[in-house]
């Protein structure tokens, strides 16, 4: 499992709680300079937030500006 520092994960769940994404649901997954990935442990339901827009995507890959990828509404990756 990857780590997040304590400063890094409120830094995210700020990032969660803007884009309207109840943080107290969600671990940090991943954070880094573009987005923060999150994970609902109940539902295993995955989220990825855009840090510059605060938009909700979930595909990597739309992120990297990957053409074959857009941003894809279902609840995998």
């Amino acid at each position: 499992m990857i780590g997040v520092s304590e400063g890094k994960d409120q830094e995210a769940r700020a990032i969660l709680e803007l884009a309207g994404i109840d943080s107290d649901k969600y671990r940090i997954w991943h954070h880094n300079s573009i987005y923060v990935h999150a994970i609902n442990e109940e539902t295993k339901e995955s989220v990825i937030v855009e840090k510059a827009t605060l938009e909700v995507v979930k595909s990597p890959g739309a992120l990297a500006g990957d053409p074959g990828h857009k941003n894809n509404i279902s609840s995998s990756l």
